[in-house]
């Protein structure tokens, strides 16, 4: 039986107790510094039985000590073993900020065929501004379970030599494939791979406003993402990355590469796109374009490659533990 990719925060098989809900969330730029994930799932407010999935963790770790990169079968299958998840369980993601960390994982879910994953659009926040019942206090047990090591879907993730090969290209419509930035349309103008299209998330997400409701002058107001309706999004990819190229990826004679500095921006993008039936790929190594600058004496007769290349570039320096600067 398939499931819709992405659900409402008042979806009544949210409490169907079959379904695994993860808390996927991943501060960015905690702030104050001292905020945890862990701890604020902990804590709570969350969906009821929800079970906290920790994107560092589960991430495979790259000996350049890059972060968020896709995990290996067998450690995916570890995690989802440990946080109970059968290869037939429904699994339900959401974060804290909307849409940001919860597509990543759905998309981590799908390379591995795990095909019955949705999203929460508007996540968390979004379920306390529509009313929706959530719990506090410490988790709810469960148990494990073993689950098996799984295929990838050879198609989903994209390696560097094809990426070399698409940045080499005259135009960016030059072939069958559409390469789409995610970052910042700042961070694209001040650099990006050659003949990639711009399609940046900030701008492709609606925004909207929760009310952390602690009693007295203590409450907060959150500002949280979701998405747009369909044939908004339509609308506004097209305005984006052009006529021309929307229609090439609308009838599948060009299929779509997401790019961005880390990997959570670019399933950002590939979330929207799947809402809208298009099928797109995810190059999950852009944060590993500066330490290869070597293998690229083609791309360097181009100034502006530099430019790009220091956009991508994770926070790091050899022997030192730092974190990627995903959203520019």
């Amino acid at each position: 039986m398939s499931v819709p990719l992405t659900i409402a925060p008042t979806d009544p098989i949210l409490s169907d107790p079959s379904v695994v809900i993860l808390d996927a969330s991943w501060l960015y730029e905690p702030d104050p510094p001292t905020r945890d994930a862990y701890e604020e799932f902990n804590a709570g407010p969350r969906f009821p039985g929800a079970r906290f999935w920790s994107l560092d963790e589960v991430s495979e770790p790259h000996p350049d000590g890059y972060a968020l990169m896709l995990p290996s079968p067998e450690r995916f299958a570890k995690f989802a073993g440990d946080h109970g998840i059968e290869r037939d369980s429904h699994v339900i993601v959401y974060d804290n900020e909307g849409v940001f960390a919860a597509p990543r994982t759905a998309w981590t879910f799908k390379v591995y065929g795990h095909e019955k994953v949705s999203v929460i659009d508007g996540g968390l926040p979004r379920a306390r501004k529509e009313g929706v019942k959530l719990e506090t206090g410490p988790p709810k047990a469960f148990g494990k379970t073993t689950y098996p090591v799984p295929t990838p879907t050879p198609s989903a993730v994209v390696e560097f030599p094809e990426i070399t090969k698409i940045a080499s290209r005259a135009t960016p419509l030059d072939d069958q494939v559409v390469l789409i930035d995610a970052r910042p349309a700042s961070a694209y103008e001040a650099g990006h791979i050659p003949t990639s299209l711009s399609f940046d998330f900030p701008t492709a997400l609606l925004t909207g406003q929760a009310k952390h409701d602690n009693g007295g002058a203590s409450a907060k107001v959150q500002e949280f993402t979701y998405l747009r309706e369909k044939d908004d999004l339509r609308k506004h990819l097209t305005e984006q990355i052009g006529e021309e190229a929307y229609k090439k990826i609308e009838s599948g004679e060009a299929t779509v590469v997401n790019t961005c500095g880390g990997g959570l921006s670019a399933a950002i993008n590939w979330l929207q796109l799947q809402s809208l039936g298009i099928p797109s790929r995810l190059y999950d190594e852009v944060s590993v374009w500066v330490s290869t600058l070597p293998l690229l004496p083609v791309l360097l007769q181009r100034k502006r490659l530099l430019k790009a290349l220091v956009a991508c570039r994770p926070k790091y320096s050899p022997g030192a533990d730092t974190q990627l600067d995903l959203r520019q």
